[in-house]
């Protein structure tokens, strides 16, 4: 099966035992819950029988609680640190949750960062500020929203009457569309510089990472070692319920395999998850079948269809 495919089975649209969870998937799951819930069912013996599964992990909620709970401070740090390609002593080492999950509850969906963290560099030394987010959808004014993301949290480090001295601001945005579509990295560094390309100001960082692009074009980054790749493999694998053996040695990925579980999440948790992920994600996916039918009845290659759609074969032969 192909990362995009949402497949169907017997017991209303859940998905199978076996399957990948993608978003598509996750979202299906998350609507049978709801419409359980307001039939009245049992909505803990529904999680009950999916709990050998993992969520997805790119799902705000799920996120959220993986990446912003105590417990797991080994494993933001480490995607942080991977993110901004941070090693040796510039390396996050003394971070501390701003936002930290508190178990029943979820946030809402504002312009606040996902995950917020703070990290001291010791004394005359600018603290370091971290903000991680997650983008599906490339949104009218999405490059409007990131700038005001910067712009508030930019603001609130400085208190009325005192001197201008800034933190080190570092805004981590996960993207599944290309920012930069002909640029052939997926990692991009966005920082005020003059016409030379000459840094003005350094303290102030947006790192985006194009997840898709990565995704998509496997092989053109198959030679690419580096933190931040194993991370998106690792977390691809997790997605799509792969064999996970190349990176159980490493006790972040143990970890993180333990935390994506959905035995984790309890039935009230998922409850709470954003709704409107659920709306989006389906759309999508009907938006691909009816791409995926279109090609399919004009005789395009079914390697084709596969390729633009990221449906499986199995789904695009079944439409």
């Amino acid at each position: 099966m192909q990362t995009g495919d949402c497949p169907l089975s017997a017991n209303g649209g859940v998905p199978a035992k076996g399957n990948i969870m993608t978003r598509e998937e996750f979202a299906q799951f998350l609507g049978k819950l709801r419409e359980i819930n307001n039939n009245g069912g049992d909505i803990d013996a529904f999680v009950k029988e999916h709990e050998h599964r993992n969520v997805y992990f790119y799902n705000d909620g799920c996120i959220k609680k993986i990446l912003a709970s105590e417990q797991n401070l080994m494993l933001t740090t480490d995607l942080v640190n991977a993110a901004l390609g941070l090693i040796g002593s510039d390396r996050i080492m003394n971070p501390k949750l701003v936002n930290p999950f508190v178990p029943g509850e979820l946030g809402y969906h504002d312009i606040n960062p996902d995950i917020g963290l703070v990290n001291d560099r010791g004394k005359n030394v600018p603290r370091d500020r971290i903000s991680i987010e997650v983008q599906h959808n490339m949104e009218t004014f999405y490059r409007d929203r990131l700038v005001l993301y910067v712009a508030r949290l930019t603001s609130n480090m400085v208190k009325s009457g005192n001197a201008y001295q800034l933190e080190n601001l570092n805004v981590v945005s996960f993207q599944f569309f290309d920012a930069f579509k002909v640029s052939p990295n997926y990692r991009h560094t966005v920082q005020l510089k003059n016409q030379e390309q000459q840094v003005y100001f350094d303290k102030q960082t947006v790192t985006l990472i194009e997840v898709e692009k990565f995704l998509k074009r496997a092989k053109d980054f198959a030679d690419d070692t580096s933190r931040l790749a194993q991370w998106l493999r690792a977390i691809d694998t997790l997605n799509r319920e792969a064999d996970f053996s190349e990176f159980a040695k490493d006790p972040v990925f143990r970890l993180l395999q333990n935390e994506v579980k959905l035995s984790n999440f309890s039935s009230r948790y998922l409850m709470t998850v954003d709704m409107s992920d659920f709306d989006r994600a389906v759309a999508k996916y009907e938006e691909k079948t009816e791409i995926a039918k279109k090609m399919r009845d004009a005789n395009k290659p079914i390697e084709e269809i596969i390729e633009f759609t990221g449906l499986s074969e199995k789904t695009i032969r079944e439409l």
